[in-house]
């Protein structure tokens, strides 16, 4: 249901309905990481940084999204939510698109960035890409040649919180209502 009103690449949708789901899904981008963070929690992950711009990757500071450690394991993580991204083209990883993404994402996706990133001074052992979706059928494929420790789906995510993060979407829906009804007022 959710793809149906955020995700582009569909033909034959008209210049209001991208326009829309385009609108939907930058909201999407505003809240996912909240979202991400209850699901971490959830998943007994404890979250030791969000938005961290204090690690360093080849001397120079790299900014990522968050620093997990579970059982002693130490992930960097990097999430993109990009069911609209470049008309929806990168909003799926596949084989055939892992050079492109590559690219896009940047240094978080190089073969030795585990190796060589440290926060506070600590090594990380190893990473997860969150993305909106992905060949499934190639997954283990995909995180060999990305060099992740797991790749997660938002889209997959956000049906697992169904019913179980309402208070963090509610939240947003509140400052939504403000914003609009104080523009038409």
């Amino acid at each position: 249901m959710i793809e149906k009103l955020v995700e582009l690449g569909e033909k034959g949708l008209t210049k209001e309905e991208i326009d829309a789901r385009n609108f939907r899904a930058k909201l999407l981008g505003l809240i996912y990481e909240d979202l991400l963070m209850f699901w971490f929690k959830n998943m007994g992950y404890n979250i030791v940084g969000r938005d961290v711009r204090k690690g360093v990757y080849e001397n120079r500071r790299v900014a990522v999204d968050f620093i997990l450690e579970k059982n002693g394991v130490l992930y960097v993580v990097e999430a993109k939510c990009w069911p609209a991204y470049l008309e929806g083209r990168l909003k799926k990883i596949t084989l055939e698109n892992i050079e492109k993404i590559k690219k896009k994402v940047g240094v978080f996706l190089n073969d030795d960035f585990v190796d060589k990133y440290s926060f506070d001074n600590r090594k990380v052992d190893a990473k997860i890409l969150i993305w909106w979706d992905f060949d499934e059928a190639n997954i283990e494929e995909i995180k060999r040649r990305l060099k992740l420790s797991d790749l997660i789906s938002i889209k997959k995510i956000l049906g697992e919180l169904k019913g179980k993060a309402d208070h963090i979407v509610m939240k947003y829906v509140r400052w939504a209502e403000e914003l609009f009804k104080a523009l038409v007022a």
